[in-house]
């Protein structure tokens, strides 16, 4: 069962991420991707009840992915943020926008950021999302409905039916095939043939 980590662990494991010593760091590491891979701890439900916290690990963990001296512990940190992303709350990860005032994390469909409070629509990466068709709120690519309005995003392209045995276009209404005679439908009982 997983477990949500007490005010002294989680800040136990930044201090250790933070450590000068190699193999501190480098563990911790391999902690925090084996707890995820075993759900050990809830790092999901940690992000929704203790934001901050999430966000300071993902920073270091980024951090020690990009900038770390020792080869060993970037490759690990770099294994563990990607793991570490799948847990979190979506909002967590690279590919969303971010404010340019302030950098806070955004979800495309809001219009004000929800730290500073600036207006988001000057800002550049706005003009990369399309606009609901039916509401005008920007609308991520990977959603199938939009998250303002609840339109359907993704329609369902139906090509032409085609007759199993004549390879026909024809009704996808139609029981029989007009053009060589072939049952298409098996008949309801009740509603004929």
């Amino acid at each position: 069962m997983s477990k949500i980590l007490s005010d002294e662990e989680r800040r136990h494991m930044l201090e250790k991420l933070e450590s000068k010593i190699v193999a501190t760091r480098f563990m911790t590491l391999k902690y925090i991707t084996s707890s995820i891979n075993t759900d050990k701890v809830d790092f999901a439900k940690m992000d929704i009840e203790i934001p901050e916290f999430s966000k300071s690990l993902v920073r270091i963990i980024e951090f020690l992915a990009e900038k770390d001296p020792e080869e060993m512990v970037k490759r690990e940190a770099g294994v563990c943020i990607e793991n570490l992303k799948k847990k979190l709350n979506p909002t967590l990860r690279q590919d969303v926008p971010v404010c340019t005032s302030c950098g806070e994390r955004l979800v495309v469909s809001y219009k004000f950021c929800t730290k500073c409070g600036v207006d988001l629509n000057g800002q550049k990466w706005v003009t990369t999302y399309k606009p609901c068709e039916k509401c005008q709120s920007l609308i991520d690519p990977k959603w199938n409905s939009c998250s303002n309005c609840g339109n359907l995003l993704i329609k369902k392209i139906e090509g032409p039916k085609v007759c199993p045995f004549c390879k026909k276009n024809i009704d996808p209404n139609w029981m029989m095939c007009p053009f060589c005679g072939s049952k298409l439908k098996l008949s309801v009982p009740g509603q004929g043939t």
